[in-house]
């Protein structure tokens, strides 16, 4: 037959709790922790464009360029401006909010420091909200399923895109599926250079980087970083490094295989993400308890692209 043991209580006596002190105490703490989360920068906002707006909807409104000028005589009639129409975009933020409620008991028995990790938890809620919606359209744009598109219609990167102007061809910022070759990234490089405004007239963009997955940084080390040409035996020069091309691991990207790339910020980039509400916490009332502290996080944001020429992306193999 078992003996009785006495056991301890898990007491972590800190002194005295007024009602007075609880909040106040535990306002401090979570200032800290929210502090310590986010100082490692969110990843994903990088490949945006970051704007703040008060306004319920933001549009942006588009018209093409009236091409090129016609020859004639001073004395002819004066050939006017042919304006089209272009795709316009709606950005409307949406909210976010999550919370946490915690008891005057739970702190006074606090001895495994689970409060912290709530406040942690709560924060860290927010930071990977940010990450997920920042890479969810490079996650989605090769899904059979549309979960995003841009102000055409179509996924963020598609093929088969129709141009403003009806008279000219479709375009396309999807690649041929391949692994990020020496010979598959100038390819890419070449492509933005060819590229063309809403009316057919060419308008070269810089490549300027490649985001990759984690599992692809050896082959773009190679690729990117060997002096000579990798996987021959000639010294032939590695050409891609006079173009200045870098890349970067991005790890929010869930293909293993994806790949993108994309021109400097200034060349048309029209990756829009709107902040309605950055960010924020505020305490919040639990009916007339006193003993409880309750805690929310707040943000109000939307994403959106309007012409997304300045990427380009590779589904890879």
């Amino acid at each position: 037959m078992a003996t009785a043991s006495a056991v301890s209580n898990s007491f972590s006596a800190p002194g005295a709790l007024m009602a007075e002190n609880f909040p106040d105490v535990l306002d401090a703490r979570f200032k800290f922790v929210k502090r310590r989360t986010f100082k490692t920068p969110v990843e994903g906002l990088k490949y945006w464009n970051v704007k703040s707006t008060n306004k319920s909807t933001e549009r942006h409104s588009y018209v093409t360029n009236a091409g090129v000028m016609s020859r004639n005589r001073d004395v002819d009639e004066m050939p006017l401006a042919n304006i089209i129409q272009g795709f316009d975009n709606s950005y409307t933020p949406l909210t976010y909010r999550l919370g946490i409620r915690i008891e005057q008991r739970l702190r006074e028995t606090d001895q495994f420091n689970v409060i912290d990790k709530q406040m942690a938890d709560l924060m860290q809620s927010t930071k990977d909200t940010i990450e997920l919606y920042a890479a969810l359209p490079f996650n989605t744009t090769f899904n059979t399923t549309v979960e995003w598109t841009c102000a055409d219609g179509m996924n963020l990167v598609d093929s088969a895109r129709p141009m403003e102007d009806p008279t000219q061809a479709n375009w396309s910022n999807l690649e041929s599926a391949g692994t990020p070759t020496q010979a598959a990234i100038s390819t890419m490089r070449v492509n933005f250079a060819k590229n063309t405004n809403e009316r057919g007239r060419v308008r070269p963009i810089k490549m300027s980087k490649v985001a990759i997955p984690i599992d692809l940084q050896d082959t773009l080390i190679t690729n990117l970083g060997s002096a000579l040409k990798p996987g021959f035996s000639l010294n032939d020069k590695n050409f891609l490094q006079a173009y200045g091309l870098d890349y970067e691991v991005w790890n929010y990207l869930t293909s293993t295989t994806a790949w993108f790339g994309f021109g400097a910020k200034d060349s048309n980039y029209e990756m829009n993400w709107y902040w309605g509400v950055k960010p924020n916490t505020k305490r919040y009332d639990v009916g007339n308890n006193p003993d409880v502290w309750a805690t929310r996080a707040r943000m109000v944001f939307v994403t959106g692209a309007d012409r997304p020429a300045s990427l380009r992306g590779n589904a890879g193999a």
